[in-house]
């Protein structure tokens, strides 16, 4: 099989298609044939050695986390999905290597595909989805009757917490960039505020809870735009936010590690419409190593960058 990795941790000039023999299938995994597979920022910071305390130092390493396709094989105690099934899922991070033909995953990381969704939007949900779902749904608690901001609400986390809030009954303001707002509008974010005038939203009254899903607003002008009883959702938890949010009580953070069990029920969501996947780019599989690049270079569409095997 090929499947893009690397040798030694750095940029983007590491990676490589390399040749990869899938592992034998444990009880509790499964072994898929990938169709699709999205890119997350996430891919490119292992990489860079962001985790290396964690993941360690056994080399080559697969890239890539999010992905769907169709299951090969199962292992002998894996009960959620079977042979022929049309799944997406996403990886362990301290075994990534999504970036394949085929790959062998823990069956807790994966769920059968809607059928209405294409391989590519089905690959767009996982840690974006999840991520938002432990945001809003666990920490934020969003129901009936909350008001909530979310900073960088056009993004792919942003996006899916709209949503998600939104389907709890809740009311949503938020920030992004001057390109999105027209369309952050329309999904149903009201006000909806330029992310680069801080001064515009820091006004907009008192939230139950504050979603910073791109890490350009301080804990302390979170804090400052809470009720009484909200909270600040992190998923950029440096040491000085970290430390400075544990200060006051009010600080959660939020993983998509956190909402990896609720996959069953995000699929489920999607089936129904409530979680809309977009995908902004689609490259073929062959253009894998480009297509990284560029994203990490700093290239952003409108949804998600997906590569399609």
């Amino acid at each position: 099989m090929k499947r893009v990795q690397y040798d030694r941790f750095g940029g983007p000039e590491q990676m490589y298609f390399g040749n990869y023999v899938p592992p034998p299938l444990e009880r509790h995994q499964v072994r898929v044939k990938v169709k699709a597979v999205a890119i997350n920022p996430l891919d490119w910071k292992l990489r860079q050695g962001a985790m290396k305390l964690i993941i360690g130092r056994t080399f080559p390493k697969g890239v890539g986390s999010d992905y769907a396709g169709t299951v090969e094989a199962v292992g002998d105690d894996v009960t959620n999905v079977k042979f022929g099934d049309d799944v997406f899922g996403t990886m362990d991070f301290k075994n990534a290597g999504a970036f394949a033909e085929s790959i062998v995953v823990d069956s807790r990381y994966l769920t059968r595909k809607p059928p209405q969704l294409s391989f590519g939007e089905a690959a767009c949900l996982p840690i974006p989805a999840t991520t938002a779902w432990a945001a809003i749904i666990d920490k934020a608690q969003a129901r009936s009757g909350s008001r909530l901001f979310i900073n960088g609400c056009s993004g792919a986390v942003g996006a899916f917490a709209v949503q998600l809030a939104l389907a709890r009954g809740a009311t949503v303001s938020g920030s992004c960039g001057k390109a999105a707002m027209p369309k952050t509008r329309a999904a149903g974010v009201d006000p909806v505020f330029n992310y680069a005038d801080s001064s515009s939203y820091r006004s907009a009254g008192k939230f139950d809870a504050i979603f910073d899903t791109a890490g350009t607003m301080s804990v302390s002008e979170g804090l400052a735009m809470l009720n009484r009883g909200g909270v600040f959702v992190d998923i950029n938890p440096t040491p000085g936010r970290v430390l400075r949010g544990m200060l006051s009580g009010h600080y959660k953070m939020a993983f998509a590690t956190m909402g990896t069990e609720h996959l069953p029920e995000i699929a489920q969501f999607a089936h129904e419409g409530v979680l809309r996947p977009t995908i902004g780019l689609e490259k073929p599989f062959s253009e894998a190593l480009t297509a990284i690049a560029n994203a990490e270079s700093g290239f952003r569409g409108p949804g998600r960058i997906v590569l399609a095997l």
